[in-house]
């Protein structure tokens, strides 16, 4: 049957790893019935029947979440209503509850007048996995035809979270000496009024921490800051508190509870690609194998994960690339610059930030009792303890710079020419251009009209003359757009 109302679908939401965009212009209820009636048809001609769907905290989701369902419905799906949670207790519900596929309604850390959808599939052995790349064009020619399969679905709503919950505390439960004062560690968890705040600090206490709340109550206009930890400034209340409370650590999670940001216990900030050293360590000890990281970590990771006996493996940026790359390779860990950590835990395997929060107490509190490790010799080791073999090389952070959607991709070959044939290039994700003593890279988002940018070198003058030589190259590509 073909529907009324396709042609107001934008093309341009369906982006490399979800769709995305704008509410009240690309996203309203209209469109999300219809991207739901294109999901089931998707599904359906695959043999998929059910489908569990949540939503995050923003104000628009509730409603698109409704919407999207309603398409399901239309195609005959059986939809599991879970509620407002996390994008990761998605991805676990769709294991735990053996569903064909899987939704949430989310824009991730996006500001607030966006929202968007992420799909999942069930996998034999890895739980889910991503739907992305040409599955979601696909969806995108079945919206625009408008011709959609018809049925009778059905909707059954249903609560995970404390199977979610029990199923962290039973992988990461701190050891015993740590569950009692005065050894038990000392947290701040700062939700940023986003959907995970919550859960994170169920998890939190019940994993055996105690945990100081920071902005945990789920707000959609997000009122304190943005929840997005990749930013310095969203981390200062978090660091403030680490300091006002003496706390061993402070967690940050992004809006949809995907990510993680990390302070130490003096207050500093630890980027991603900093606390992967301790995780890398941490499991590495256990299993020899690859740790894989993307295009815009710091090459110290790479020395450290080396060091430790693993095998470092660069890869594009983004979840689902890595979450495949690290199949292709058997890795032990994967992460990202964004604070997008992935586990290789049954039921967890993907990015989640609570998880990798409950995962890094865990390896700071590792009692390494084959090694002649004690109880009473347990304590609480620091991040700053554990990285000072490793110490950080100045840096600029992840910078972006707005191009259109359109011409973000001709500044990428643009750099590449400029300096192709006179230093090394990673051209994996973006254009990673090597000069021994330091690294630039100018990539192209994959969710935003803009190219990111990041640089690091042995020296603060080198990675300032760096960056100024690669920014020169993209202000002269935006010269010719006059």
């Amino acid at each position: 049957m073909t529907i009324a109302g396709t042609e107001n679908v934008n093309p341009a939401i369906f982006r490399a790893y979800d769709i995305r965009g704008l509410v009240g212009s690309d996203l309203t209820e209209e469109v999300l019935t219809i991207l739901g009636r294109a999901a089931g048809t998707y599904f359906h001609e695959r043999g998929w029947r059910t489908c569990v769907v949540g939503r995050d905290a923003r104000c628009s989701s509730c409603s698109f979440q409704q919407a999207f369902m309603e398409g399901l419905q239309s195609t005959g799906q059986e939809v599991l209503d879970i509620g407002e949670v996390p994008t990761p207790v998605m991805y676990f519900a769709v294991e735990h509850l053996g569903t064909d596929s899987g939704v949430v309604i989310s824009a991730s850390h996006n500001p607030p007048e966006y929202n968007g959808v992420k799909l999942r599939q069930s996998h034999p052995v890895y739980g889910s996995e991503p739907l992305y790349g040409q599955a979601l064009q696909d969806l995108y020619q079945i919206a625009s035809r408008g011709q959609f399969v018809q049925g009778r679905g059905t909707l059954r709503r249903t609560d995970v979270r404390d199977a979610y919950t029990r199923s962290v505390v039973s992988l990461l439960r701190l050891p015993d000496p740590y569950l009692r004062p005065p050894k038990r560690p000392r947290v701040v968890l700062d939700g940023g009024n986003g959907v995970a705040g919550p859960i994170g600090y169920r998890v939190l206490e019940a994993i055996g921490a105690e945990v100081i709340p920071l902005y945990l109550e789920p707000d959609g206009t997000f009122p304190n800051h943005h929840p997005d930890p990749l930013k310095a400034h969203n981390l200062q209340d978090l660091v403030a508190a680490v300091r006002t409370h003496h706390a061993d650590v402070g967690f940050a999670l992004d809006g949809d509870g995907d990510r993680l940001g990390v302070v130490d216990g003096n207050g500093e900030i630890i980027w991603a690609d900093r606390y992967l050293i301790v995780l890398a360590q941490y499991l590495l000890s256990q299993r020899r194998g690859a740790v894989v990281f993307d295009v815009k970590c710091s090459m110290v990771l790479e020395e450290a994960i080396r060091a430790f006996g693993g095998t470092p493996v660069m890869s594009k940026t983004g979840y689902a690339s890595i979450s495949a790359m690290m199949r292709q390779t058997n890795a032990v860990l994967g992460g990202e610059l964004s604070g997008h950590t992935f586990a290789t835990y049954p039921g967890h395997y993907y990015d989640d930030g609570t998880f990798a929060a409950a995962h890094l107490l865990r390896a700071l509190c590792y009692l390494d009792q084959e090694a002649g490790g004690t109880p009473a010799d347990a304590r609480m080791r620091s991040l700053t303890d554990i990285l000072s073999p490793y110490p950080a090389l100045p840096s600029i952070m992840e910078d972006r710079l707005r191009f259109t959607d359109h011409t973000k991709f001709h500044v990428i070959d643009f750099v590449r020419q400029r300096f192709a044939g006179r230093y090394p290039l990673t051209e994996i994700d973006g254009v990673r251009v090597h000069f021994g003593d330091g690294w630039g890279i100018v990539r192209a988002s994959n969710t935003e009209p803009v190219i990111t940018t990041r640089f690091e070198a042995t020296t603060h003058e080198r990675v300032a003359a760096i960056r100024d030589m690669m920014l020169s190259v993209v202000e002269e590509f935006r010269r010719t757009l006059r």
